[in-house]
C-alpha cells in the first residue's frame, strides 16, 4: 500500500464523494490502533513508527475531510498534481465574479451582509464541487485542475468572510465595553 494514498489508508473508494460518517469511524479505528501510547513499552524504533503512522493518519483525515484538499489529492493520485499558486484561473467570467464578490466583502458592514455573502460563496463552492466531480469522473484533468483553483479562490474568500465577521464581532464587543464605563 502506498502511504500517500489516503483513500487506501482509510479503505475508502477513490472518489470525490466521501461518506463523512464512515471516514470519521475509520479515523477513530486507525487512531486507536496506532496511538503512540499503545507502543510505550516497545523499542524506540517501533515507537517512532507508531508516531509516524499516527501523523500520517491525521494528515490523511484532514485531507479527506476538506473538499479542496481532497480534490487536489485525487488529482495527484491520478498523476495530475495541481499547484494552485503557480497557475491562475483562465476563466474571465469567474475572475469577474470573484472581483464582484470581493467588492461585496469590502462593502459588507454588518452581519446580515456577511451572512448573505457567505451563503452566495457557499453556493459557488457547492457548484464547483459538483463540477469537479464531473471533471474527475470524465478524466478531464485540465478542467478538473482549473476547478480546483476556483475552489481554492472560494475557500480563501470564505476565510476572509470569517475574518470580517470576527472583526465585526470584536468591534461590537469593544463598543459594548466602552458603554460599560
Amino acid at each position: 500500500m502506498s502511504s500517500s494514498d489516503y483513500f487506501q489508508l482509510f479503505d475508502l473508494p477513490l472518489s470525490f464523494q466521501v461518506d463523512e460518517t464512515l471516514l470519521s469511524q475509520r479515523y477513530r479505528e486507525l487512531q486507536k490502533q496506532f496511538h503512540p501510547d499503545r507502543y510505550a513499552a516497545e523499542s524506540a524504533t517501533v515507537q517512532k513508527e507508531a508516531m509516524q503512522k499516527a501523523a500520517d493518519i491525521n494528515a490523511a483525515y484532514s485531507t479527506l475531510r476538506d473538499r479542496v484538499l481532497r480534490a487536489r489529492h485525487l488529482l495527484a493520485l491520478a498523476g495530475h498534481a495541481v499547484n494552485v499558486e503557480s497557475k491562475t484561473v483562465s476563466d474571465t467570467d469567474f475572475l469577474m465574479a470573484q472581483m464582484e464578490l470581493r467588492e461585496q466583502l469590502e462593502e459588507a458592514d454588518d452581519f446580515a451582509a456577511l451572512a448573505a455573502l457567505r451563503d452566495e460563496v457557499e453556493d459557488w463552492q457547492d457548484s464547483l464541487s459538483r463540477e469537479f466531480a464531473l471533471d474527475y469522473q470524465e478524466q478531464d484533468w485540465h478542467e478538473a485542475a482549473d476547478t480546483v483553483r476556483k475552489m481554492q479562490f472560494m475557500t480563501r474568500l470564505l476565510d476572509e468572510i470569517q475574518d470580517a465577521e470576527a472583526r465585526l464581532e470584536d468591534s461590537e464587543y469593544d463598543n459594548d465595553d466602552e458603554g460599560d464605563d
